[in-house]
């Protein structure tokens, strides 16, 4: 019954409207189970009821009217339990309810599949035979199968249909991207160019393509030009080093010239361009990094915007009234920047992450942001919206009572927001006189390198691995140093520690490829520079050499599973360092020898603390990884990420394990996963004893703000509460609550 299945679903996915889609189903179902009578009964929460939505075998006039309340007959058995009912002979069970309408008389065996999406019943799937007999395993399977295929379909058909009533309004659930409340009017952007839309041609005269390359790039450059300068000029200053990433793109010399070069061989400038960019964007989206992986907007927004430019050259800049809520399938930093600041009140999109350059632009302007809002959004415009960063909730064309509600609350926002800001020169430290150190995790993005932040500590992790991903080869030692040397001396005075190279397996280089089954697990980070020590001495000399007379430069290695691979790399530091000092040029003692250190992601490394204490310097904990490699969990991954969680008590007993041995053994230790930047997190985190957090830039003034309002003393009783608690939320709940006494329960949600 495969093949049949797969057809099945096939046209069912394929349709674009339920009613059809659902006829489609219940007609092919019966069919390829040749049983006589195949329905799909819809949950109404407001009828409190399941619908007959689609038949093949009971009465058509039934479909739309016949109706079986919440918690009767077996079909609200089935709702209710959550599970597929099997039954020979359904008039004779005692939940039996009949539906003399549906004229369903002759019919005895009944099997039943509830249709469930992300936890919710939407409705039953049943077929039913005349003869009394019991369905068989396969049957049962093939229809279980059906019923999660349909689930999706139905979720998604519903959300749409709402949208498309002129008078609907609700709730649309994405993704928090940055936090904040704001309430406007929709205004839903397209590109006027996709690199999709152009069709690969070839011209006669290359000069003449390349000529008008040189047009557009230098017309892209200006408009970045510009919008790096008002950023400069506004509070966000900081985030203008995202636009030098796309800047950095466009001079690219490599970028740049696999473009010319298909411009060579024949090929349109536009053609190139978009041949060009979307080999790059296949590479970005396949890796699983998330904040690698939303490098390919950056591409494709930079690839459309030059062809934007050869084809309408006389795009002028964009015009509003009235602030508005930017509603986009995809939204760009640079989109971001042609709005008005004043203008811009909140971002909604469909695709993107956390790691996106507009949600990180977002959060470091203050502007909310909702991402994975999975719909039709030209349905949106002109609409009243309510955008709430900190649920992942868009309220569409709110009830007066709510609207209401959420102004009051917009405004103990900006009370909130005045408050932090008064810290930015204030030191680190709580109530009780525990000084605590606020770094940066840093990479080629806003948040992370050139400007200096000054409310900052340092760097607790340095990415290198995008400069070598830009390129079709591997970067010079004198390429690294110069990259390297930037960042340090725009921290002179303050820590930075730089993690070596971590790509393989799901960060693919262009010229390096590797295939894999299970790149999660795979030929990656130290793994793979030990295995290439002519990469990895590159990169540990051109570091040394970025830090002479600087002095602020520790090394941290990535993905350490176990104790030789320490070894190893301190052997290659040795011998970085004795080679560089001796070059000709090189004062005596002119390059400090650096900090060495492990990220404690691989969990193995949990059970090795004792024994790793005196190979290295300093350990920093990747709470990402080590969460989802304890929990078995891809918090990627939509189907589990809710179970994704870093107060879950086995991650929590790792990183107590973890203080608890640095304490033993003297080591220092940070974090620098996304907990560090989170309300509740940074409190957990403080009361086990951890004093070191780096995170992203946006988070360093409210968690400045948390930690002078905290005690130490008090924050180890909240511990202790939260611990002799037997369910895993008790964390949020009593963590919650100490903030809430404070007055900063608006970090947790809107509103203070």
């Amino acid at each position: 019954m495969l093949k049949e299945l797969r057809e099945i679903v096939e046209r069912v996915t394929a349709s674009s409207d339920l009613n059809e889609a659902m006829s489609e189903l219940v007609r092919q179902t019966r069919d390829a189970m040749q049983v006589d009578c195949c329905s799909i009964y819809l949950r109404r929460d407001l009828d409190q009821a399941y619908l007959l939505a689609a038949t093949d075998g009971l009465a058509p006039e039934a479909v739309g009217h016949a109706q079986i309340p919440f918690g009767e007959g077996i079909v609200g058995l089935i709702g209710e339990k959550e599970e597929l009912i099997n039954l020979a002979d359904a008039q004779h069970h005692p939940s039996f309810k009949y539906l003399p309408e549906a004229q369903e008389d002759a019919f005895k065996s009944f099997l039943g599949s509830p249709i469930i999406h992300q936890r919710k019943t939407l409705g039953v799937l049943v077929v039913q035979q005349k003869q009394v007999r019991l369905f068989e395993e396969k049957e049962e399977s093939f229809l279980v199968t059906l019923a999660s295929q349909l689930a999706t379909v139905i979720a998604h058909a519903e959300a749409k249909g709402n949208l498309k009533s002129p008078n609907w309004h609700g709730v649309l659930r994405g993704l928090a991207g940055s936090p904040g409340v704001a309430i406007g009017k929709a205004w839903v952007w397209q590109p006027r160019v996709e690199l999709g839309q152009v069709k690969p041609r070839k011209a006669d005269d290359p000069q003449q393509q390349q000529a008008r390359l040189d047009k557009a790039l230098r017309q892209v450059d200006e408009e970045l030009d510009s919008m790096a300068l008002r950023f400069k000029e506004s509070a966000a200053g900081e985030s203008v080093a995202i636009f030098e990433v796309y800047q950095y793109i466009l001079k690219d010399p490599v970028f740049m010239g696999l473009i010319r070069e298909d411009i060579e061989r024949g090929w349109t400038a536009g053609s190139a361009i978009k041949r060009v960019c979307e080999k790059q964007i296949a590479q970005f989206t396949a890796m699983s990094d998330p904040y690698l992986r939303e490098r390919a907007a950056d591409v494709r927004d930079l690839g459309q915007r030059l062809l934007t430019r050869l084809i309408h050259e006389d795009d002028g800049p964009l015009a509003l009234s009235e602030p508005v809520i930017l509603v986009a399938d995809e939204i760009s930093a640079p989109l971001i920047a042609e709005i008005p600041r004043d203008k811009l009140k909140a971002l909604v999109a469909a695709k993107g992450s956390i790691n996106s350059h507009a949600t990180i632009l977002a959060r470091a302007m203050g502007i909310p942001a909702v991402i994975g809002i999975d719909h039709s959004f030209e349905l949106l415009e002109d609409k009243t919206l309510i955008v709430d960063g900190y649920s992942g909730e868009l309220l569409v064309e709110p009830i007066t009572s709510v609207l209401r509600e959420y102004k009051r609350l917009v405004a103990e926002e900006e009370q909130m927001s005045e408050l932090f800001a008064t810290v930015r020169q204030e030191r680190s430290e709580t109530q009780d006189g525990v000084k605590i150190s606020l770094l940066l995790n840093a990479g080629l993005s806003a948040d992370t390198e050139i400007a200096m932040n000054d409310a900052a500590d340092g760097v607790g992790l340095f990415r290198t691995e995008i400069p070598f991903m830009m390129r079709d080869r591997f970067p010079s030692e004198l390429e690294q140093a110069a990259n390297y040397r930037r960042i340090l001396t725009s921290y002179t005075g303050k820590p930075v520690c730089m993690r070596t190279l971590d790509v393989g397996g799901d960060k693919q280089l262009p010229y390096f490829p590797i295939v894999e089954e299970n790149p999660f697990l795979g030929w990656r980070g130290i793994r793979l520079t030990l295995d290439h020590p002519e990469i990895f001495l590159v990169q540990l000399k051109a570091m040394l050499r970025a830090s002479e007379g600087i002095d602020n430069l520790s090394v941290m290695l990535p993905m350490v599973g176990n104790l030789d691979e320490v070894r190893a790399a301190r052997r290659l530091l040795d011998r970085a360092w004795r080679e560089v000092s001796a070059e000709p040029g090189i004062a005596p003692d002119g390059i400090r020898y650096p900090s060495l250190g492990v990220m404690i992601e691989v969990p193995s490394l949990l059970y090795q603390l004792p024994e790793l204490a005196p190979l290295v310097d300093f350990w920093s904990v990747g709470t990402n990884d080590l969460t989802q490699y304890l929990l078995a969990v891809d918090r990627n991954n939509g189907r589990v990420a809710d179970i994704y969680d870093a107060l879950h008590p086995a991650v929590l007993r790792a990183l107590q394990q973890i203080i608890d041995h640095s304490r033993l053994y003297a080591k220092p230790v940070s974090i620098c996963g996304e907990l560090a930047g989170e309300p509740i997190g940074v409190l957990v985190l403080l009361a086990m004893g951890y004093r070191r957090f780096s995170m992203n830039n946006s988070n360093i003034m409210r968690i400045k703000y948390i930690v002078r309002q905290s005690r130490i003393d008090e924050l180890q009783k909240v511990l202790q509460e939260a611990l002799s608690h037997k369910h895993t939320g008790a964390f949020k709940g009593v963590f919650g609550r100490y903030l809430e006494e404070r007055g900063l329960g608006g970090l947790l949600r809107a509103g203070n």
